[in-house]
C-alpha cells in the first residue's frame, strides 16, 4: 500500500503543479453559464428543477449526473467558479490515479504505469477537458468508465461483478452518453486475455449492450433539434485525432467547421497516412499475437467512435476533448510495444526513462501555457483567433466578453467582422446595436436592433433594447408596441415592464 501511495504522489505532484493556475480561472462565456449559474438545477435546486434534470435532456445532451455534481458544489461552496474548477481538477487527478491502476494491471509494472499515467494526465489534448467547466461531463463519465474497467478486471467472474460493472456503467452513461462504448471495451479486454468471444460471453454482456443501445437512442433524440452529426470522411477524422495525440501543437479550443473541413480536404496525404498507419499497426499486432498492443489500439478505436460520427452522440466535427479517454489506448499500445521491443539491460532502461522524462517535459511546455488560455473568455477567444482569425464564433464570443467588461470600442471591430462574414448573425446585430444605443447613437442602433429582433423574435432583450432606442428617439408609440412584444416573449422580464410603464407615461403626457 505504501508503495502505491509513493507512486500516486509522484503522479499527483507534477499534475497539480501544471494545473494549479486553473484554480484562479473564472467562467468563460462558452457554455459555462448554461452549465452553472444559469442552470436551474444549480441556481434553484428545487425538487421540481432536480426532477426535470433527471428526466429531461438539456443543451442537446442527457447528463443528469453532471448537472447534479455541479449543483452539489454550488450548494456547498456557492457559485464561485474556483469551486467548480477545483472539482474538475480533483476529477482529473482521480482519473489519472485510475489510469495508473489500470496500466499497472495491464502492463505489470508500476514504473511503466506511472510513466503512462503522467503522459496521459499532462497531455495537451486533455487540457480542454480538465480546464473547461462545461466539460465536467467528460471527466465524470471517464471516472466511472475507468472504475468499471478496473472492477471488471479485478473482480471474480459472477453475478456480483456483473452487477457492479453495470452500476458503474449506468453512472457513466448518466454523466455522458459517450460511455456507450464500454461493452466493446470489455470485449476487447476479454480478447486480450484470450477469452473466446462466443455466445456465452455476449450473453454475459447483454444487459450492458441493452443499456448502451438505450442511451444511444436517448442521445440521438436529445440531439434531434440540433441537426445530424456533421459529416466528414471518417478516415480523415481518425487521422486528425492521431495527429493531435502524437503531435499536440497549435491546439485550439475550437476547430471551426468550414476551416477544419477545408484543411482535411486540402492536406490529403497528411490526413490519410496516419489512419493507414494505424490500420497497418493494428493488423500487424493482431497477426503477430501482440494482444497488449492490439488491445490499446482497439481501446482507442472503440472510444473514438462516438466522436467520429459513427455513433451519433453530438454535432461537432472535431475537438481535442474527444481524445480524453481514447488517448489512454494509444499510450497502452505504445508502452506495450516499447516494453516488448526494448533490449534487456540497465543501460537501455535508463535511456528509455530519460526519453520519457524529455517527452513529459515537452508535454508540460505546451500544456502549461494552454491551461492559462482558459483563464477567462478574453484569453480563450484571443487564443482561438490566433489560429482561426476568421472564426465567426470566436469573434462574436470575444466581442461579448469585451462588452461585459465595459469595452464597447474594443468589441465593435469584432462585431463588424462577424457581420461581414454573416450579415444575419442576430447576436452580433443585437450586441452592436446595444453598444451603439448605450454610446448615445440611437439612430444607428435602431436598424441593427430591429433586424436582431426580427431574426430572433424570442429574444426579449432585443425587443426591450429596441423599445429603449425608440424612447431615446422620442417615439413612445413605437416603443410601447415593442415593449408589449418583449413582455409577451418573457412576462417576468422587469426591464420590459418598466419600459412599457415609461412609454405609457410619455404617451399620457403628450396627449394632454
Amino acid at each position: 500500500m505504501r508503495r502505491r501511495f509513493f507512486f500516486l504522489a509522484l503522479l499527483f505532484l507534477p499534475v497539480l503543479a501544471a494545473y494549479w493556475p486553473v484554480l484562479g480561472a473564472g467562467y468563460t462565456n462558452w457554455d459555462d453559464p448554461d452549465y452553472t449559474y444559469n442552470n436551474p438545477a444549480v441556481n434553484r435546486p428545487t425538487a421540481a428543477n432536480l426532477l426535470k434534470t433527471i428526466t429531461s435532456p438539456r443543451l442537446g445532451h442527457y447528463h443528469p449526473l453532471t448537472d447534479l455534481s455541479l449543483a452539489a458544489e454550488a450548494a456547498v461552496f456557492g457559485g464561485r467558479a474556483g469551486a467548480h474548477h477545483a472539482g474538475n481538477l480533483l476529477l482529473h487527478l482521480a482519473n489519472a490515479a485510475l489510469a495508473f491502476l489500470l496500466l499497472s494491471f495491464l502492463l505489470g509494472s508500476d514504473w511503466l504505469a506511472l510513466g503512462g499515467a503522467l503522459l496521459w494526465a499532462l497531455h495537451p489534448a486533455n487540457v480542454e477537458s480538465a480546464a473547461w467547466l462545461a466539460e465536467r461531463k467528460n471527466l465524470l463519465y471517464a471516472f466511472f468508465y475507468l472504475l468499471a474497467l478496473l472492477a471488471y478486471l479485478r473482480g471474480r467472474e459472477g453475478r456480483g461483478r456483473t452487477t457492479l460493472v453495470a452500476g458503474l456503467f449506468l453512472l457513466a452513461l448518466l454523466a455522458k452518453a459517450s460511455a456507450v462504448t464500454l461493452p466493446l471495451a470489455l470485449l476487447a479486454l476479454d480478447w486480450r486475455a484470450g477469452r473466446p468471444l462466443d455466445r456465452r460471453n455476449l450473453l454475459e454482456k447483454a444487459g450492458l449492450l441493452a443499456l448502451a443501445g438505450l442511451f444511444t437512442v436517448i442521445a440521438a433524440a436529445a440531439q434531434a433539434d440540433r441537426g445530424s452529426p456533421l459529416a466528414a470522411p471518417w478516415g480523415k477524422l481518425l487521422s486528425f485525432y492521431l495527429l493531435h495525440a502524437a503531435w499536440p501543437l497549435r491546439l485550439s479550443a475550437l476547430y471551426p467547421y468550414k476551416e477544419t473541413l477545408a484543411e482535411l480536404s486540402s492536406k490529403h496525404l497528411l490526413y490519410v497516412l496516419p489512419a493507414l498507419a494505424f490500420a497497418g499497426a493494428l493488423a500487424l499486432a493482431v497477426k503477430r499475437g501482440a494482444r497488449q498492443v492490439s488491445f490499446g489500439l482497439l481501446f482507442f478505436l472503440v472510444n473514438i467512435l462516438p466522436f467520429a460520427a459513427v455513433i451519433p452522440i453530438g454535432p461537432a466535427l472535431a475537438a481535442d476533448r474527444y481524445l480524453y479517454l481514447p488517448l489512454l489506448g494509444l499510450i497502452i499500445a505504445g508502452l506495450a510495444a516499447a516494453a516488448a521491443l526494448l533490449p534487456a539491460g540497465r543501460r537501455w532502461r535508463a535511456a528509455a526513462a530519460a526519453a520519457l522524462c524529455l517527452l513529459l517535459a515537452a508535454e508540460a511546455s505546451v500544456t502549461v501555457p494552454l491551461i492559462k488560455t482558459w483563464r477567462s473568455s478574453e484569453t480563450l477567444w484571443t487564443a482561438v483567433l490566433e489560429r482561426f482569425p476568421a472564426s465567426e464564433t470566436a469573434n462574436l464570443n470575444l466581442a461579448q466578453a469585451l462588452l461585459e467588461r465595459g469595452a464597447p470600442a474594443a468589441a465593435a471591430p469584432r462585431l463588424l467582422a462577424v457581420l461581414r462574414m454573416n450579415p444575419d448573425n442576430a447576436d452580433a446585430l443585437y450586441n452592436l446595436g446595444t453598444a451603439l444605443a448605450r454610446a448615445g447613437r440611437p439612430a444607428e442602433a435602431l436598424p441593427l436592433l430591429r433586424r436582431a429582433a426580427f431574426l430572433k423574435p424570442s429574444n426579449h432583450m432585443a425587443w426591450t433594447n429596441l423599445g429603449l432606442t425608440f424612447l431615446a428617439l422620442k417615439q413612445p408609440g413605437e416603443a410601447r408596441k415593442t415593449f408589449l412584444t418583449a413582455a409577451a416573449a418573457d412576462p417576468a422580464y422587469v426591464p420590459a415592464q418598466a419600459g412599457l410603464a415609461e412609454a405609457d407615461r410619455l404617451l399620457r403626457h403628450t396627449s394632454r
